[in-house]
C-alpha cells in the first residue's frame, strides 16, 4: 500500500494540533484564577496571547498584517493617552500607564485575531476546557460559601476586614460577561450538558456572592440577548445607546437626592449612595477641563478628591460613614474617560469601541448576534458601575472575554458548515 505524502498544509496543521493543549490549559486556568486571584488576569492575558501566537506561527498563520489592521483603529487613542502626559497632574505616571494600557489592548487584539484561526484546530477542546475550569471554580466557591469560608480563610487570615463572599464577586462578574458567548459556543459544538451546567453554576455564584455589579451584568446580558433574539436590528440600537450615554452622561449630574431617598440608599446600599457623591464630584471637575481632561491617571490625584464626605448624616438612627469624594477612580468608565481625556477621549475612545463592536455584529446570525450583544451589554454595565476602566486586570479580563467570543464565533461558523440550523 502506498501512502500519499503529507502536504505542507497538513504538516502545519499537525504541528498546531500538537501544541493546542497548551492553549486549552491556559483557558482552563481562567476560571479558577478569576475567582481565586482576579488580578492575575493581567498575567494570564500575555501568557495566553503568547501561546496563541506560537500556535499561529507553527501553522504559518501569524498574519501580522491582520493583527496590525485590528490594532490600527486604536492608534489615535493610544497617541492621545501618551500625549496626555504633557498636561497630566503626574506626567511620568500618565506616560507609564498609557504604555501599559496600550500593551494590554494590543495583546488582547492579537489574541482575538489568532483565536479565529487556532479555534479551527481543535474546536471541541478549547471551549470545553474553559467551561470545565469555570465549573471547578464555581463548585469550590459554592462549597466555600456553604462551609462559611473554611476553604479560603487561611489564605486571607491577616486581613481583618476580609469578606470572602464579596471577594468572589469579581470572578462572578467576569463570568457573567463571558457567560453568553461561552454557553452559545458550547451549544453549537454539541457540548450541551456542559453548557447548561456552567450556566446554572454561574447563576448560583452570581446570586450567592455580594457583588451587585455581577447581578447587574447577568440581568443586562439576559435582557440584551433576549431583545436581539426577538428583534435582531436592536443590536444597532445598543450601539446607538452606548454612544448617547458616552457623550451625554455628565449632563445627568449632579443628582439632588431628597433626604428620604438618601436615607433609604444609606440603609440598603451604602456603596451606591457613595457612588452618587463620587459622580457628582467628578462632573464638577469635568466641567473645568471638558476638552482634553486632566490627563491620564488624574483620578488618583485630582484636587479635592481626597476630601471626605459623610454618608448618612441626618438619617434617623444612622451612624454616619466617612468616604473620600474620589477614591482612586470614579467607578464609571465614561466619567473617568471624560475626567482624564475629555471630550476628545470620549469621541476617539468610545468611537473606536463602538466601531469594533459594530464590525463584530455585521452579518451575524440571530443567535450569534444575541450572544455578542449579551456579552457587550454585560461588560458595559460593569464598566459603568464598578472598577476603574484603566485597571489592567479588568481590561485583561475584557480582552480574554473577547477572545472567548472569537472562539465561539469560529465554532458557530464551523457548526454552520456541518449542518443547517434555522435562524
Amino acid at each position: 500500500m502506498t501512502l500519499s505524502p503529507s502536504t505542507p498544509t497538513d504538516l502545519r496543521l499537525r504541528r498546531g494540533q500538537n501544541a493546542a493543549p497548551l492553549l486549552a490549559v491556559a483557558l482552563f486556568l481562567l476560571g479558577p484564577l478569576v475567582y481565586a486571584a482576579p488580578l492575575s488576569a493581567a498575567i494570564l492575558l500575555p501568557i495566553t496571547t503568547l501561546i496563541a501566537g506560537i500556535l499561529a506561527w507553527r501553522r504559518s498563520a501569524l498574519d501580522w498584517r491582520g493583527v496590525g489592521r485590528s490594532i490600527a483603529p486604536w492608534l489615535p487613542f493610544f497617541a492621545l493617552m501618551l500625549a496626555s502626559s504633557l498636561w497630566a497632574l503626574d506626567g511620568k505616571a500618565a506616560l507609564l500607564l498609557a504604555a501599559r494600557l496600550s500593551l494590554v489592548v494590543a495583546l488582547g487584539l492579537a489574541l482575538v485575531h489568532w483565536c479565529r484561526d487556532v479555534a479551527a484546530m481543535q474546536p471541541a477542546r478549547l471551549l470545553p476546557a474553559l467551561a470545565w475550569g469555570l465549573v471547578v471554580a464555581n463548585l469550590v466557591v459554592l462549597a466555600d460559601i456553604a462551609l462559611g469560608g473554611a476553604l479560603s480563610r487561611h489564605t486571607h487570615a491577616p486581613r481583618a476586614a476580609y469578606d470572602f463572599i464579596t471577594y468572589y464577586g469579581r470572578g462572578a462578574t467576569i463570568h457573567a460577561i463571558l457567560l453568553a458567548p461561552l454557553a452559545w459556543g458550547l451549544w453549537r459544538s454539541g457540548a450541551r450538558r456542559l453548557a447548561v451546567a456552567q450556566v446554572a453554576l454561574a447563576v448560583l455564584c452570581v446570586f450567592e456572592t455580594h457583588d451587585l455589579s455581577a447581578k447587574v451584568a447577568l440581568a443586562g446580558a439576559l435582557a440584551g440577548g433576549a431583545l436581539v433574539l426577538a428583534a435582531p436590528r436592536l443590536r444597532w440600537g445598543f450601539l446607538a445607546l452606548l454612544g448617547v450615554v458616552a457623550l451625554g452622561l455628565p449632563l445627568a449630574f449632579p443628582v439632588q437626592l431628597d433626604p428620604a431617598r438618601e436615607c433609604w440608599m444609606f440603609e440598603h446600599k451604602k456603596s451606591a449612595l457613595h457612588r452618587v457623591y463620587i459622580w457628582d464630584f467628578v462632573t464638577t471637575r469635568i466641567a473645568e477641563r471638558p476638552i482634553f481632561g486632566w490627563g491620564l491617571d488624574a483620578a488618583r490625584r485630582i484636587p479635592g478628591g481626597q476630601d471626605t464626605v459623610r454618608l448618612g448624616e441626618g438619617c434617623p438612627g444612622a451612624i454616619p460613614v466617612e468616604g473620600q469624594k474620589l477614591p482612586l477612580h470614579p467607578h464609571n468608565a465614561v466619567l473617568q474617560t471624560w475626567l482624564e481625556l475629555g471630550a476628545v477621549g470620549i469621541v476617539v475612545g468610545f468611537g473606536t469601541v463602538i466601531l469594533a463592536l459594530g464590525r463584530s455584529y455585521v452579518d451575524r446570525r440571530r443567535t450569534a448576534a444575541a450572544a455578542l450583544v449579551a456579552a457587550s451589554v454585560a461588560g458595559t454595565l460593569v464598566a459603568l458601575v464598578s472598577y476603574g476602566v484603566w485597571q489592567e486586570w479588568f481590561l485583561s479580563s475584557l480582552m480574554l472575554a473577547a477572545a472567548v467570543a472569537a472562539l465561539a464565533l469560529r465554532q458557530d461558523a464551523l457548526g454552520s458548515t456541518t449542518g443547517s440550523q434555522s435562524d
